[in-house]
């Protein structure tokens, strides 16, 4: 690796600084209690609420291109484009960030996926066509894995930072794009959407602090005492040790 992509990012350094660590962790606080809300608000439920239909009134993509482009984004959730993505981002993770990145993005987006999935639909039970729709699966997907980038891409401190935070914006702009296509195509209400957000960030930020704790954990406990130095050795304190052998 060339010099000046040695100083494109610390590799062995924290996923996220810790100045950073109170608000990263309020942060996936709050993104939790505002998808549990929500699970709470619409279990159950089969119809759209007030929001649901004022959102919704905003998005009416039904005909010509625009539905087209609305399912365009829409199927950039689907699993073969996440899979993908996945396998795209995980070496660049290894390169930019070591370990820690690596560790982001094979335990963040799939356990925020699992979530979603195998977790909260079955126990939220919120349908629309008759399938489970809170939270949103596509969302959740596309969200967890921009979440990871985002984190990422904020420790790529060679960067300017409007640079760094254009980039995140940009990922936040294709996470409401697909949320968008999403519930213009009618397959989710606009809070299952929100709800897939929630899940994404409280996930992956959480993800993102236990690797940093389990890391620093790991290298402090490294630090063994490697014993006395053979270079320094007295023979005086113990004579018998340098007889020679019959």
């Amino acid at each position: 690796m060339s010099g000046s992509q040695t100083r494109l990012a610390d590799r062995s350094g924290r996923l996220v600084r810790v100045p950073d660590r109170g608000r990263v962790a309020l942060t996936a606080v709050v993104a939790a209690v505002v998808t549990a809300v929500l699970a709470w608000r619409y279990a159950g439920d089969t119809d759209a609420g007030r929001t649901d239909r004022r959102v919704t009134a905003l998005l009416d993509a039904q005909q010509g291109a625009a539905r087209g482009v609305a399912q365009g984004f829409a199927a950039i959730g689907g699993p073969l484009p996440v899979a993908v993505a996945l396998l795209v981002l995980a070496p660049l993770a290894w390169r930019l960030r070591g370990g820690r990145g690596l560790a982001l993005v094979l335990l963040g987006p799939p356990t925020a996926m699992v979530t979603t999935s195998l977790v909260l639909k079955p126990i939220v039970e919120r349908t629309r066509g008759g399938e489970l729709a809170f939270p949103s699966g596509h969302t959740t997907s596309v969200a967890s894995l921009a979440v990871a980038c985002g984190v990422l891409v904020l420790g790529l401190t060679v960067l300017p930072r409007a640079l760094r935070l254009l980039a995140v914006a940009g990922l936040a702009g294709l996470v409401v794009a697909v949320g968008a296509g999403l519930i213009a195509d009618e397959v989710h209400y606009p809070t299952d959407t929100l709800g897939a957000i929630g899940v994404a960030l409280a996930v992956v930020l959480g993800v993102a602090l236990a690797v940093d704790a389990f890391a620093d954990m790991i290298t402090d406990s490294g630090v063994t005492d490697p014993g006395p130095d053979p270079r320094v050795f007295d023979p005086r304190e113990h004579p018998t040790e340098v007889l020679p052998r019959s």
